[in-house]
């Protein structure tokens, strides 16, 4: 029983280190700028496919889906960056106005963040689970980030423990991060799967 438990550990360890290994494979390809998209959805769509089957992970297979939608992916990726960056900014130059009234606009912002930051991660979920477009993709992210706020605010809880993480130990940045945030986000959006596959069939 408990090496079977081992085991299990391992092999799960093992699948987000592959990926987050093939995350940087990939995102050092694009030059970093044009990486970080592609491979985000590449071994976003890997994990979709074989999940802990750790046999199945391959780097050729992971480079034709990085291929895949390069440019496209690209443009939705940097969308979504590029609020965030305009966000975050506006939150900074707040920070040098010492007015009450500030704190209503900066509290506004950091939501705008939130929302934006989560629209980019449900939407690279459900296009690499389902055949949506964008578009629809969008609605759906959309539909998911309001659907449950108690769910919602342990996701975002769950992201700042992570980042806080990697900023202590840099060394989970390599090898463990990415992989294991795209296994927590696939395992928070399993209910809003069903939803969605309840819907469909």
């Amino acid at each position: 029983m408990i090496g079977q438990t081992a085991q299990n550990v391992f092999i799960k360890v093992y699948v987000i280190f592959l990926m987050t290994i093939y995350f940087w494979i990939f995102t050092v390809a694009g030059l970093v700028v044009l990486g970080i998209g592609p491979s985000l959805r590449a071994v976003t769509e890997m994990f979709m496919d074989n999940q802990w089957q750790y046999q199945n992970y391959h780097l050729k297979d992971g480079w034709r889906q990085f291929k895949t939608n390069f440019w496209q992916i690209n443009l939705h990726a940097w969308l979504f960056l590029g609020i965030l960056a305009i966000l975050a900014y506006n939150l900074y130059l707040s920070t040098q106005i010492k007015e009450a009234w500030i704190l209503i606009i900066q509290f506004i912002i950091i939501f705008a963040i939130a929302m934006a930051f989560s629209l980019g991660i449900f939407t690279l979920l459900i296009r690499s689970r389902y055949d949506v477009s964008f578009a629809n993709a969008l609605k759906l992210a959309a539909a998911q980030f309001f659907s449950n706020f108690s769910r919602l605010l342990l996701f975002l809880i769950m992201t700042i423990a992570l980042i806080m993480a990697a900023a202590k130990w840099p060394g989970i940045i390599l090898f463990l991060a990415p992989g294991a945030y795209i296994v927590f986000a696939n395992w928070f959006s399993r209910k809003w799967y069903k939803q969605i596959d309840n819907f469909l069939s």
